[in-house]
Protein backbone atom coordinates (compact mmCIF):
# COMPACT_ATOMS: atom_id res chain seq x y z
CA UNK A 1 0.00 0.00 0.00
CA UNK A 2 2.58 2.43 0.99
CA UNK A 3 4.60 1.73 -2.46
CA UNK A 4 1.54 2.30 -4.80
CA UNK A 5 0.74 5.95 -2.33
CA UNK A 6 4.42 6.89 -3.15
CA UNK A 7 4.41 6.27 -6.56
CA UNK A 8 1.37 8.04 -7.15
CA UNK A 9 2.83 10.96 -5.40
CA UNK A 10 5.94 10.95 -7.08
CA UNK A 11 3.22 10.90 -10.45
CA UNK A 12 1.18 13.85 -8.99
CA UNK A 13 4.86 15.75 -8.26
CA UNK A 14 5.96 15.16 -12.16
CA UNK A 15 2.83 16.35 -13.58
CA UNK A 16 2.84 19.54 -11.65
CA UNK A 17 6.92 20.46 -12.56
CA UNK A 18 6.13 19.35 -16.30
CA UNK A 19 2.49 19.98 -17.51
CA UNK A 20 0.41 22.67 -17.02
CA UNK A 21 -3.26 24.35 -18.00
CA UNK A 22 -4.45 26.90 -20.36
CA UNK A 23 -7.44 28.76 -21.74
CA UNK A 24 -8.05 31.25 -24.60
CA UNK A 25 -11.33 31.74 -25.67
CA UNK A 26 -12.02 29.01 -27.41
CA UNK A 27 -10.39 26.05 -25.68
CA UNK A 28 -8.77 24.46 -22.68
CA UNK A 29 -5.20 23.29 -23.07
CA UNK A 30 -2.96 20.64 -21.33
CA UNK A 31 0.76 21.65 -21.91
CA UNK A 32 4.17 20.34 -21.00
CA UNK A 33 7.31 22.83 -20.45
CA UNK A 34 9.30 19.74 -20.45
CA UNK A 35 8.32 17.87 -23.79
CA UNK A 36 7.06 21.11 -25.29
CA UNK A 37 3.81 20.63 -26.80
CA UNK A 38 0.44 21.12 -26.21
CA UNK A 39 -2.98 19.26 -26.38
CA UNK A 40 -6.42 20.42 -26.86
CA UNK A 41 -8.90 19.38 -23.92
CA UNK A 42 -12.15 20.98 -23.78
CA UNK A 43 -13.64 23.70 -26.21
CA UNK A 44 -15.30 26.23 -23.88
CA UNK A 45 -17.94 27.03 -26.68
CA UNK A 46 -20.35 24.10 -26.69
CA UNK A 47 -22.96 25.62 -29.10
CA UNK A 48 -19.99 26.30 -31.68
CA UNK A 49 -21.32 25.74 -35.20
CA UNK A 50 -17.68 26.23 -36.48
CA UNK A 51 -14.18 25.93 -34.67
CA UNK A 52 -10.58 26.29 -35.73
CA UNK A 53 -7.93 24.61 -33.67
CA UNK A 54 -4.43 27.22 -33.70
CA UNK A 55 -1.33 25.52 -34.40
CA UNK A 56 0.69 26.90 -31.15
CA UNK A 57 -0.06 28.27 -28.26
CA UNK A 58 1.75 30.97 -25.80
CA UNK A 59 1.91 30.85 -22.08
CA UNK A 60 4.40 34.09 -20.62
CA UNK A 61 6.21 33.82 -23.88
CA UNK A 62 6.47 30.63 -24.46
CA UNK A 63 5.35 28.68 -27.17
CA UNK A 64 4.01 25.57 -27.46
CA UNK A 65 2.63 23.75 -31.11
CA UNK A 66 -0.64 22.28 -30.51
CA UNK A 67 -0.11 18.59 -31.61
CA UNK A 68 -2.79 16.52 -29.72
CA UNK A 69 -6.47 16.35 -29.23
CA UNK A 70 -7.38 14.59 -26.33
CA UNK A 71 -9.89 11.96 -25.38
CA UNK A 72 -13.25 12.83 -25.87
CA UNK A 73 -12.04 16.37 -25.92
CA UNK A 74 -14.58 17.58 -28.88
CA UNK A 75 -17.19 14.83 -28.38
CA UNK A 76 -20.73 16.44 -27.85
CA UNK A 77 -20.87 19.23 -29.44
CA UNK A 78 -24.36 18.66 -31.36
CA UNK A 79 -24.15 22.30 -33.78
CA UNK A 80 -20.77 21.53 -34.71
CA UNK A 81 -20.84 21.66 -38.25
CA UNK A 82 -17.06 22.05 -39.29
CA UNK A 83 -13.18 21.98 -37.75
CA UNK A 84 -10.02 22.84 -39.03
CA UNK A 85 -7.55 21.02 -37.09
CA UNK A 86 -3.52 22.57 -38.19
CA UNK A 87 -0.85 20.23 -39.40
CA UNK A 88 0.90 20.55 -35.96
CA UNK A 89 -1.51 17.90 -35.16
CA UNK A 90 0.24 14.40 -34.85
CA UNK A 91 -2.36 12.84 -32.51
CA UNK A 92 -6.04 12.65 -31.78
CA UNK A 93 -7.39 10.40 -29.16
CA UNK A 94 -10.13 8.62 -28.60
CA UNK A 95 -13.49 9.59 -28.70
CA UNK A 96 -12.28 12.84 -30.08
CA UNK A 97 -15.57 14.09 -31.79
CA UNK A 98 -17.70 11.07 -31.21
CA UNK A 99 -21.63 12.54 -30.93
CA UNK A 100 -21.04 15.41 -33.08
CA UNK A 101 -23.78 14.64 -34.78
CA UNK A 102 -23.82 17.95 -37.11
CA UNK A 103 -19.83 17.29 -38.02
CA UNK A 104 -19.91 17.41 -41.89
CA UNK A 105 -16.17 17.65 -43.06
CA UNK A 106 -12.63 16.81 -41.87
CA UNK A 107 -9.36 17.18 -43.16
CA UNK A 108 -6.93 15.20 -40.58
CA UNK A 109 -3.63 16.33 -40.58
CA UNK A 110 -0.80 14.12 -42.79
CA UNK A 111 1.38 13.54 -39.40
CA UNK A 112 -1.62 11.68 -37.78
CA UNK A 113 -0.57 8.03 -37.89
CA UNK A 114 -3.84 6.31 -36.03
CA UNK A 115 -7.69 7.02 -35.96
CA UNK A 116 -8.33 6.58 -32.67
CA UNK A 117 -11.01 4.31 -31.22
CA UNK A 118 -14.43 6.09 -31.50
CA UNK A 119 -12.74 9.23 -33.08
CA UNK A 120 -15.54 10.14 -35.37
CA UNK A 121 -18.49 7.69 -33.81
CA UNK A 122 -21.89 8.33 -34.22
CA UNK A 123 -21.23 11.79 -36.46
CA UNK A 124 -24.38 11.63 -38.35
CA UNK A 125 -23.60 14.03 -40.98
CA UNK A 126 -20.23 13.41 -41.67
CA UNK A 127 -19.91 13.17 -45.59
CA UNK A 128 -16.63 13.95 -46.46
CA UNK A 129 -13.44 12.89 -44.30
CA UNK A 130 -9.66 13.13 -46.30
CA UNK A 131 -7.44 10.38 -43.85
CA UNK A 132 -3.96 11.38 -43.55
CA UNK A 133 -1.47 10.25 -46.22
CA UNK A 134 0.53 8.16 -43.14
CA UNK A 135 -2.06 6.66 -41.90
CA UNK A 136 -1.22 2.42 -40.43
CA UNK A 137 -4.50 2.29 -38.53
CA UNK A 138 -8.07 3.15 -38.10
CA UNK A 139 -9.24 1.92 -34.39
CA UNK A 140 -12.08 0.11 -33.17
CA UNK A 141 -15.57 1.99 -33.91
CA UNK A 142 -13.50 4.77 -35.28
CA UNK A 143 -16.42 5.83 -37.78
CA UNK A 144 -19.31 3.80 -36.45
CA UNK A 145 -22.56 4.59 -37.44
CA UNK A 146 -21.39 7.01 -40.00
CA UNK A 147 -24.73 6.99 -42.29
CA UNK A 148 -23.82 9.71 -44.42
CA UNK A 149 -19.69 8.62 -45.25
CA UNK A 150 -19.49 8.01 -48.61
CA UNK A 151 -16.67 9.58 -49.89
CA UNK A 152 -13.25 8.30 -48.52
CA UNK A 153 -9.65 8.09 -49.68
CA UNK A 154 -8.02 4.70 -48.44
CA UNK A 155 -3.77 5.88 -47.78
CA UNK A 156 -1.83 2.85 -49.08
CA UNK A 157 0.53 3.34 -45.40
CA UNK A 158 -2.81 1.52 -44.11
CA UNK A 159 -2.00 -1.58 -42.66
CA UNK A 160 -5.08 -2.53 -39.85
CA UNK A 161 -8.84 -1.80 -39.68
CA UNK A 162 -9.62 -2.38 -36.25
CA UNK A 163 -13.64 -3.80 -35.08
CA UNK A 164 -16.61 -2.04 -35.90
CA UNK A 165 -14.52 0.57 -37.52
CA UNK A 166 -16.87 1.30 -40.14
CA UNK A 167 -19.75 -0.56 -38.57
CA UNK A 168 -23.40 1.16 -39.73
CA UNK A 169 -21.24 3.58 -42.39
CA UNK A 170 -22.86 4.46 -46.00
CA UNK A 171 -19.40 4.22 -48.48
CA UNK A 172 -18.86 3.82 -51.94
CA UNK A 173 -20.29 0.99 -53.79
CA UNK A 174 -16.59 -0.13 -54.46
CA UNK A 175 -14.08 -0.33 -51.80
CA UNK A 176 -10.56 -1.81 -52.63
CA UNK A 177 -8.51 -2.38 -49.15
CA UNK A 178 -4.58 -0.91 -49.40
CA UNK A 179 -2.27 -3.40 -50.69
CA UNK A 180 -0.46 -3.16 -46.89
CA UNK A 181 -3.30 -4.50 -44.69
CA UNK A 182 -3.24 -7.37 -43.28
CA UNK A 183 -5.75 -7.67 -40.68
CA UNK A 184 -9.71 -6.27 -40.74
CA UNK A 185 -11.19 -6.89 -37.07
CA UNK A 186 -14.83 -7.89 -35.95
CA UNK A 187 -17.81 -6.29 -37.62
CA UNK A 188 -15.42 -3.61 -39.20
CA UNK A 189 -17.70 -3.56 -42.60
CA UNK A 190 -21.13 -4.19 -41.01
CA UNK A 191 -23.50 -2.84 -42.96
CA UNK A 192 -22.00 -0.35 -45.57
CA UNK A 193 -23.90 -1.11 -48.09
CA UNK A 194 -20.86 -1.71 -50.24
CA UNK A 195 -21.45 -4.08 -53.79
CA UNK A 196 -18.02 -4.94 -53.97
CA UNK A 197 -15.04 -5.53 -51.67
CA UNK A 198 -11.65 -6.29 -52.90
CA UNK A 199 -9.04 -7.28 -50.57
CA UNK A 200 -4.98 -7.15 -51.55
CA UNK A 201 -2.96 -9.83 -51.61
CA UNK A 202 -1.27 -9.58 -48.42
CA UNK A 203 -4.74 -10.03 -46.57
CA UNK A 204 -4.46 -12.25 -43.09
CA UNK A 205 -7.12 -12.19 -41.07
CA UNK A 206 -10.56 -11.44 -41.24
CA UNK A 207 -12.49 -10.97 -38.20
CA UNK A 208 -15.85 -12.44 -37.19
CA UNK A 209 -18.89 -10.51 -39.09
CA UNK A 210 -16.59 -7.99 -40.75
CA UNK A 211 -18.33 -7.92 -43.88
CA UNK A 212 -21.46 -8.83 -42.41
CA UNK A 213 -25.57 -7.57 -43.10
CA UNK A 214 -23.95 -6.21 -46.89
CA UNK A 215 -27.45 -5.90 -48.50
CA UNK A 216 -26.33 -5.10 -51.12
CA UNK A 217 -22.83 -7.29 -51.71
CA UNK A 218 -22.81 -8.72 -54.80
CA UNK A 219 -18.98 -10.13 -54.78
CA UNK A 220 -16.00 -10.64 -52.46
CA UNK A 221 -12.87 -11.40 -53.23
CA UNK A 222 -11.08 -13.50 -50.59
CA UNK A 223 -7.11 -13.75 -51.36
CA UNK A 224 -4.93 -16.82 -50.87
CA UNK A 225 -3.23 -15.11 -48.35
CA UNK A 226 -6.08 -15.10 -45.83
CA UNK A 227 -5.12 -17.41 -42.61
CA UNK A 228 -8.00 -16.87 -40.28
CA UNK A 229 -11.80 -16.09 -41.20
CA UNK A 230 -13.47 -15.66 -38.14
CA UNK A 231 -16.80 -16.51 -37.11
CA UNK A 232 -20.08 -15.03 -39.68
CA UNK A 233 -17.57 -13.30 -41.97
CA UNK A 234 -20.49 -12.97 -44.73
CA UNK A 235 -23.38 -13.26 -42.41
CA UNK A 236 -26.58 -12.01 -43.87
CA UNK A 237 -25.37 -11.02 -47.28
CA UNK A 238 -28.17 -11.23 -48.55
CA UNK A 239 -27.85 -11.00 -52.60
CA UNK A 240 -24.30 -12.35 -52.78
CA UNK A 241 -24.74 -15.12 -55.19
CA UNK A 242 -20.82 -16.99 -55.55
CA UNK A 243 -17.86 -17.55 -53.51
CA UNK A 244 -14.45 -19.18 -53.64
CA UNK A 245 -12.70 -19.26 -50.56
CA UNK A 246 -8.96 -19.11 -50.02
CA UNK A 247 -6.72 -22.35 -51.06
CA UNK A 248 -5.12 -22.53 -47.60
CA UNK A 249 -6.87 -21.35 -44.20
CA UNK A 250 -5.60 -22.13 -40.58
CA UNK A 251 -8.96 -21.52 -38.66
CA UNK A 252 -12.24 -20.37 -39.75
CA UNK A 253 -15.28 -19.86 -37.56
CA UNK A 254 -18.91 -20.83 -37.85
CA UNK A 255 -21.71 -19.70 -40.25
CA UNK A 256 -19.67 -17.80 -42.45
CA UNK A 257 -22.92 -17.90 -45.24
CA UNK A 258 -25.02 -17.76 -42.78
CA UNK A 259 -28.42 -16.21 -44.24
CA UNK A 260 -26.55 -16.09 -47.82
CA UNK A 261 -30.33 -16.10 -49.21
CA UNK A 262 -29.11 -16.05 -52.79
CA UNK A 263 -25.75 -18.26 -52.59
CA UNK A 264 -25.61 -20.61 -55.40
CA UNK A 265 -22.45 -21.50 -55.89
CA UNK A 266 -19.23 -22.07 -53.14
CA UNK A 267 -15.30 -23.27 -53.95
CA UNK A 268 -14.23 -24.75 -50.99
CA UNK A 269 -11.10 -24.84 -49.64
CA UNK A 270 -9.34 -28.09 -49.62
CA UNK A 271 -7.40 -27.13 -46.25
CA UNK A 272 -10.81 -27.26 -44.54
CA UNK A 273 -11.38 -30.87 -43.20
CA UNK A 274 -14.40 -29.70 -41.02
CA UNK A 275 -18.04 -27.85 -42.58
CA UNK A 276 -18.35 -25.32 -38.79
CA UNK A 277 -22.01 -25.21 -37.43
CA UNK A 278 -23.99 -23.34 -39.83
CA UNK A 279 -21.89 -22.70 -42.10
CA UNK A 280 -24.62 -22.53 -44.95
CA UNK A 281 -27.45 -22.53 -42.59
CA UNK A 282 -30.49 -20.73 -44.48
CA UNK A 283 -28.75 -20.59 -47.76
CA UNK A 284 -32.09 -20.93 -49.58
CA UNK A 285 -31.11 -20.71 -53.15
CA UNK A 286 -27.96 -23.39 -52.95
CA UNK A 287 -28.58 -25.87 -55.20
CA UNK A 288 -25.52 -27.68 -54.65
CA UNK A 289 -21.85 -28.05 -53.15
CA UNK A 290 -18.67 -30.11 -54.15
CA UNK A 291 -16.78 -30.94 -50.51
CA UNK A 292 -13.25 -32.36 -51.10
CA UNK A 293 -13.15 -35.78 -49.94
CA UNK A 294 -10.70 -35.02 -47.26
CA UNK A 295 -14.04 -33.67 -45.19
CA UNK A 296 -14.02 -35.31 -41.64
CA UNK A 297 -17.47 -34.15 -40.33
CA UNK A 298 -20.24 -32.05 -41.46
CA UNK A 299 -21.16 -30.31 -38.19
CA UNK A 300 -24.70 -28.95 -36.53
CA UNK A 301 -27.15 -27.36 -38.82
CA UNK A 302 -24.19 -26.61 -41.08
CA UNK A 303 -26.98 -27.24 -44.09
CA UNK A 304 -30.05 -26.57 -42.11
CA UNK A 305 -33.02 -25.13 -44.25
CA UNK A 306 -31.14 -24.89 -47.95
CA UNK A 307 -34.59 -25.58 -48.86
CA UNK A 308 -33.28 -26.13 -52.92
CA UNK A 309 -30.12 -28.39 -51.89
CA UNK A 310 -30.85 -31.45 -53.58
CA UNK A 311 -27.37 -32.97 -55.51
CA UNK A 312 -24.98 -33.53 -52.79
CA UNK A 313 -21.74 -35.45 -52.58
CA UNK A 314 -20.74 -37.17 -49.50
CA UNK A 315 -17.08 -36.67 -48.93
CA UNK A 316 -15.29 -39.97 -49.15
CA UNK A 317 -13.61 -39.35 -45.73
CA UNK A 318 -16.50 -38.23 -43.50
CA UNK A 319 -17.24 -39.54 -40.49
CA UNK A 320 -19.57 -37.69 -38.42
CA UNK A 321 -22.71 -35.78 -38.82
CA UNK A 322 -24.38 -33.11 -36.62
CA UNK A 323 -27.49 -32.66 -35.41
CA UNK A 324 -29.45 -31.16 -38.14
CA UNK A 325 -26.81 -30.69 -40.84
CA UNK A 326 -29.52 -31.03 -43.57
CA UNK A 327 -32.58 -30.17 -41.72
CA UNK A 328 -35.02 -28.69 -44.16
CA UNK A 329 -32.91 -29.44 -47.52
CA UNK A 330 -34.25 -31.10 -50.85
CA UNK A 331 -31.69 -34.09 -50.60
CA UNK A 332 -32.50 -37.28 -53.04
CA UNK A 333 -31.56 -40.66 -51.96
CA UNK A 334 -29.38 -40.61 -49.28
CA UNK A 335 -26.12 -43.17 -49.90
CA UNK A 336 -23.63 -42.53 -46.98
CA UNK A 337 -19.97 -43.24 -47.42
CA UNK A 338 -18.37 -45.95 -45.39
CA UNK A 339 -16.05 -44.55 -42.25
CA UNK A 340 -19.95 -42.34 -41.31
CA UNK A 341 -20.16 -43.14 -37.50
CA UNK A 342 -22.23 -40.89 -36.20
CA UNK A 343 -25.46 -39.36 -37.34
CA UNK A 344 -26.68 -36.47 -35.64
CA UNK A 345 -30.30 -35.78 -33.99
CA UNK A 346 -32.72 -34.73 -36.91
CA UNK A 347 -29.93 -34.73 -39.45
CA UNK A 348 -31.82 -35.72 -42.24
CA UNK A 349 -35.12 -34.01 -40.97
CA UNK A 350 -37.59 -33.13 -43.60
CA UNK A 351 -36.13 -34.02 -46.56
CA UNK A 352 -39.38 -34.17 -47.81
CA UNK A 353 -38.45 -36.24 -51.47
CA UNK A 354 -35.97 -39.18 -50.22
CA UNK A 355 -36.99 -42.36 -51.04
CA UNK A 356 -34.12 -44.72 -50.51
CA UNK A 357 -31.75 -44.56 -47.64
CA UNK A 358 -28.46 -46.52 -47.14
CA UNK A 359 -26.56 -46.41 -44.05
CA UNK A 360 -22.90 -48.58 -43.75
CA UNK A 361 -22.01 -50.61 -41.36
CA UNK A 362 -19.30 -48.03 -39.45
CA UNK A 363 -22.51 -45.92 -38.27
CA UNK A 364 -22.47 -47.00 -34.62
CA UNK A 365 -24.95 -43.93 -33.87
CA UNK A 366 -28.11 -42.38 -35.39
CA UNK A 367 -29.67 -39.57 -33.35
CA UNK A 368 -33.37 -38.25 -32.64
CA UNK A 369 -35.70 -37.50 -35.38
CA UNK A 370 -32.20 -38.14 -37.74
CA UNK A 371 -34.36 -39.30 -40.82
CA UNK A 372 -38.19 -38.26 -39.10
CA UNK A 373 -40.63 -36.48 -41.27
CA UNK A 374 -39.30 -37.72 -44.78
CA UNK A 375 -42.82 -40.01 -45.14
CA UNK A 376 -42.27 -41.33 -49.26
CA UNK A 377 -39.17 -43.58 -47.93
CA UNK A 378 -39.99 -46.86 -49.62
CA UNK A 379 -36.59 -48.49 -48.91
CA UNK A 380 -33.90 -48.73 -46.02
CA UNK A 381 -30.83 -50.60 -46.14
CA UNK A 382 -29.21 -50.61 -43.08
CA UNK A 383 -25.36 -53.40 -43.27
CA UNK A 384 -24.39 -53.25 -39.82
CA UNK A 385 -24.43 -56.82 -38.13
CA UNK A 386 -25.57 -55.17 -34.53
CA UNK A 387 -28.42 -52.63 -34.99
CA UNK A 388 -27.29 -49.20 -34.38
CA UNK A 389 -27.99 -46.94 -31.65
CA UNK A 390 -31.32 -45.70 -32.74
CA UNK A 391 -32.60 -42.22 -30.51
CA UNK A 392 -36.94 -42.01 -30.37
CA UNK A 393 -38.65 -41.30 -33.87
CA UNK A 394 -35.53 -42.08 -35.76
CA UNK A 395 -37.70 -42.34 -38.67
CA UNK A 396 -41.45 -40.86 -39.85
CA UNK A 397 -43.79 -43.22 -38.61
CA UNK A 398 -44.90 -43.95 -42.40
CA UNK A 399 -41.71 -45.24 -42.86
CA UNK A 400 -42.21 -47.24 -40.19
CA UNK A 401 -45.37 -48.74 -41.20
CA UNK A 402 -44.49 -49.54 -44.77
CA UNK A 403 -41.11 -48.92 -45.97
CA UNK A 404 -38.87 -52.14 -45.81
CA UNK A 405 -35.86 -52.41 -44.01
CA UNK A 406 -32.85 -54.45 -45.70
CA UNK A 407 -30.27 -55.91 -42.80
CA UNK A 408 -27.65 -58.72 -42.96
CA UNK A 409 -29.69 -61.47 -43.17
CA UNK A 410 -28.43 -63.35 -39.90
CA UNK A 411 -29.54 -59.61 -37.69
CA UNK A 412 -33.00 -60.27 -38.71
CA UNK A 413 -34.30 -61.62 -35.32
CA UNK A 414 -31.66 -59.27 -33.76
CA UNK A 415 -33.17 -55.92 -35.79
CA UNK A 416 -36.76 -57.43 -35.19
CA UNK A 417 -36.36 -57.09 -31.29
CA UNK A 418 -33.82 -53.73 -31.21
CA UNK A 419 -35.34 -50.25 -29.56
CA UNK A 420 -36.76 -48.10 -32.53
CA UNK A 421 -35.88 -50.52 -35.24
CA UNK A 422 -38.83 -53.11 -34.07
CA UNK A 423 -40.92 -50.54 -35.07
CA UNK A 424 -40.21 -51.45 -38.66
CA UNK A 425 -43.42 -53.39 -40.07
CA UNK A 426 -41.40 -55.09 -42.53
CA UNK A 427 -37.84 -55.85 -42.15
CA UNK A 428 -35.74 -58.22 -44.54
CA UNK A 429 -39.46 -58.73 -46.53
CA UNK A 430 -39.45 -57.81 -50.18
CA UNK A 431 -41.82 -55.39 -51.45
CA UNK A 432 -41.80 -56.98 -55.20
CA UNK A 433 -45.67 -56.08 -55.56
CA UNK A 434 -48.08 -58.83 -56.87
CA UNK A 435 -46.74 -61.28 -59.76
CA UNK A 436 -48.58 -64.75 -59.57
CA UNK A 437 -51.03 -66.37 -57.90
CA UNK A 438 -52.23 -69.54 -56.52
CA UNK A 439 -55.43 -70.46 -55.77
CA UNK A 440 -57.62 -73.72 -55.34
CA UNK A 441 -60.09 -74.37 -57.80
CA UNK A 442 -62.80 -73.96 -55.34
CA UNK A 443 -61.38 -70.64 -54.56
CA UNK A 444 -61.08 -71.18 -50.74
CA UNK A 445 -57.35 -70.55 -48.67
CA UNK A 446 -57.55 -67.00 -51.13
CA UNK A 447 -54.27 -64.83 -50.14
CA UNK A 448 -54.52 -61.40 -49.16
CA UNK A 449 -52.02 -58.40 -49.98
CA UNK A 450 -51.39 -55.43 -48.63
CA UNK A 451 -51.48 -52.22 -50.31
CA UNK A 452 -47.42 -52.40 -51.45
CA UNK A 453 -47.74 -56.26 -52.63
CA UNK A 454 -46.81 -58.07 -49.43
CA UNK A 455 -48.57 -60.98 -48.10
CA UNK A 456 -50.67 -59.83 -45.78
CA UNK A 457 -49.98 -61.97 -42.78
CA UNK A 458 -52.63 -63.93 -40.63
CA UNK A 459 -54.59 -61.51 -38.38
CA UNK A 460 -53.59 -58.57 -40.27
CA UNK A 461 -55.74 -55.68 -39.90
CA UNK A 462 -56.61 -52.70 -42.19
CA UNK A 463 -56.85 -52.19 -45.89
CA UNK A 464 -55.68 -55.19 -47.70
CA UNK A 465 -56.45 -56.43 -51.77
CA UNK A 466 -58.35 -59.93 -52.88
CA UNK A 467 -56.80 -60.50 -56.33
CA UNK A 468 -59.78 -62.39 -57.20
CA UNK A 469 -62.81 -59.78 -56.91
CA UNK A 470 -59.89 -56.90 -57.34
CA UNK A 471 -61.28 -55.38 -54.54
CA UNK A 472 -60.19 -53.61 -51.90
CA UNK A 473 -61.37 -54.98 -48.35
CA UNK A 474 -61.13 -53.97 -44.57
CA UNK A 475 -59.94 -56.49 -42.23
CA UNK A 476 -61.46 -55.43 -38.83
Amino acid sequence: MKTKLLAFLLLVSVGMVSGAEYSDANFKYAYSKTKNFARVESTIKKTATSLTIPSKITVNGVSYPVTQIGDYALSDLQKLKSITIPSSVTEIREGAFSNCFELRSVTIPSKVTEIAPSCFSMCLELTEISLPKNLVSIGSGAFMYCEKLDIINWPSTLTKIDDYAFYCCKLPLFVEIPAKCVEIGEDAFCNTHVEYFKLPSTMKTIGKRAFSNNHAMTAITLPKSVNTLGEGVLFGCVVLQTCEMPVSIGSMGEGMFQRCDKMQQVIWSPSQTVVPKRMFFQCYELEWITLPDNVTAIEEEAFGECYLLRQFHFPTQLKTIGEAAFDGADLENLVLPQGVTVIGANAFNYNYNVEEVYIPSSVSVIGSGAFNNMPHIKKVTVDRVSPPSLGVDGFHFLTYASANLNVPLESTRTYKTAAEWSNFQYINDPTTGIESLEMSADGKNIPLYDLEGRRAAAGTRGPVVDPCSRTLRIVR
